[in-house]
């Protein structure tokens, strides 16, 4: 399977969430209220904030099961796997613990809190912690299967999961407008994945817990990429959700539910972003294990011309389009008070997707410090840029300082693309593109312009700019997937 379908397949879980998301967020609001759904979003936003929870052991043990594959060694396999799952279990219960436990006590402290509301907030963080530790074991055997570059199952899976969580939870928000109580459910659908990730695991690559192939020597031979893996993902959990993390002190229930609904728009976006860095991460450790190194550049060149087009899209359909969109998915009120948000956060969450092939492969590349200084440099500037942007604009300052702190992570693009000699950025299609794009965005945006920007019409040259470039877009993809099924 090549690369390119393999990041389909990646993909295409992740747009059914997305689209459900998007159709499901109005309905949250409207269920839960402004105060119960900026609840939600406390615990949520502090569970991102433990994004460093198995301390980077997941992406190690994947970056050298990945590598022990290329060189056919299934016996250093076991060994790594069973090392990993032996480090795992006891560390992410701890750390789940940790959660809960942070959460209760701190929380109602933090987070603009009603009196009435603190317990509720302190349960719905230890049912977190819960859903955390099931999460992310979960996501340590999801890494074994990206590893043996299953990815058509993965996706299959995930999808199934996705509308199992999505689905009922809307159902639940309507009858209880409990957020305690979508917790919960979203941490028995984390355990049922994880169920079926260990029996696929068992049947398919006959691989399970392996806890008996553990052994400290290769405990001591991951330890340092480890080690540098956990430092960049406890500087990205800590401060990359500096803005929410903030307002959640700073601002009223209110501001900060607006701010949660852009930046949950952009977030859905990048996570299209991280599907692809399984791809990535996986087939750069194969050819780096096969002694393939020039290879690199060929897998960096292949997703980024993939992806790049469709962030330019949204990036423009979004920046001629939002206000309109968000009258029409938030109605006019909400859909008001979010459009000053809206743009700068997803443009930097397009950022930040297509910066993430890079990232992969700087791991890859056992160039885990290089993206420790750039991941640094990057939560630093924001930071920095959401203390300036709050007193000079407050919410809307802090969404445009979370775009200008997206320029080092364009750095960090040019960094890989001159070390592997890629193409991406400095490649002539890639501008060439992008003009195109933003020609074809601006004929449909005067063409709009004999309806006022109030009026519903304009929904439709913003429906026909978008559907014309997606479909110019997934012309080839469709004739090579036509072509494929006839093969069968």
């Amino acid at each position: 399977m090549s690369i390119k379908r393999q990041t389909l397949w990646s993909i295409a879980p992740l747009v059914v969430a997305t689209v459900i998301n998007v159709a499901s967020v109005p309905l949250f609001y409207r269920y839960l209220g402004p105060e119960m759904y900026a609840l939600w979003f406390y615990v949520l936003t502090f569970t991102g904030a433990f994004g460093f929870m198995d301390l980077g052991l997941g992406v190690a043990v994947g970056r050298y099961v990945g590598v022990a594959l290329g060189q056919n060694d299934l016996q250093a396999v076991r060994e790594y796997w069973g090392t990993g799952n032996a480090v795992a279990i006891p560390l992410l219960a701890a750390m789940a613990l940790i959660f809960a436990v942070i959460g209760a006590t701190f929380g109602p402290s933090w987070f603009n809190v009603a009196p009435p509301f603190v317990s509720l907030l302190r349960w719905s963080f230890v049912a977190g912690g819960v859903g955390l530790f099931l999460s992310y074991y979960g996501q340590f055997w999801l890494i074994l299967s990206q590893a043996h570059l299953d990815f058509r199952f993965l996706s299959l899976l995930r999808i199934g999961t996705s509308l199992l969580q999505i689905i009922p939870s809307i159902i639940l928000a309507w009858g209880t407008h409990n957020p305690l109580i979508l917790v919960c459910w979203a941490a028995a659908v984390a355990a049922l994945q994880l169920a079926i990730f260990v029996r696929h695991a068992k049947k398919t690559y006959s691989l399970g817990f392996d806890l008996s192939h553990a052994g400290w020597s290769r405990v001591h031979e991951m330890a340092a990429y480890t080690g540098k893996t956990f430092v960049s993902l406890l500087v990205n959990s800590l401060f990359g959700s500096a803005d929410r993390l903030v307002l959640g002190k700073l601002a009223p229930p209110a501001v900060f539910t607006n701010y949660a609904i852009a930046s949950n728009a952009g977030s859905r976006i990048l996570g299209l972003s991280a599907a692809a860095m399984g791809p990535v991460f996986s087939n750069t450790n194969r050819a780096i294990g096969q002694g393939g190194r020039e290879s690199v550049a060929s897998v960096y060149n292949e997703i980024f011309d993939f992806t790049f087009p469709w962030y330019a899209l949204v990036s423009i359909w979004v920046l001629f389009w939002h206000p309109v969109l968000l009258r029409f998915w938030l109605g006019a009120n909400l859909g008001a008070a979010v459009t000053p948000l809206f743009v700068p956060l997803v443009i930097g969450c397009c950022l930040t997707g297509i910066s993430n092939i890079s990232t992969a492969q700087l791991g890859s590349l056992n160039r885990v410090g290089t993206g420790l200084a750039f991941n640094m440099a990057t939560c630093l500037l924001l930071v920095v840029g959401v203390y300036f942007g709050w007193h000079w604009n407050a919410v809307v300052g802090v969404a445009w300082a979370f775009l200008g702190s997206r320029i080092v992570l364009v750095a960090q693009d040019f960094f890989v693309i001159r070390l592997i000699r890629a193409g991406g950025w400095l490649a002539t299609q890639t501008w060439k593109n992008l003009g195109l794009q933003l020609a074809v965005g601006l004929a449909f945006f005067f063409s709009g312009l004999i309806w006022p920007r109030s009026s519903a019409w304009q929904l439709l040259p913003a429906f026909l700019h978008g559907g014309c470039v997606a479909t110019w877009l997934l012309r080839h993809p469709a004739r090579s997937f036509l072509l494929g099924f006839r093969s069968t």
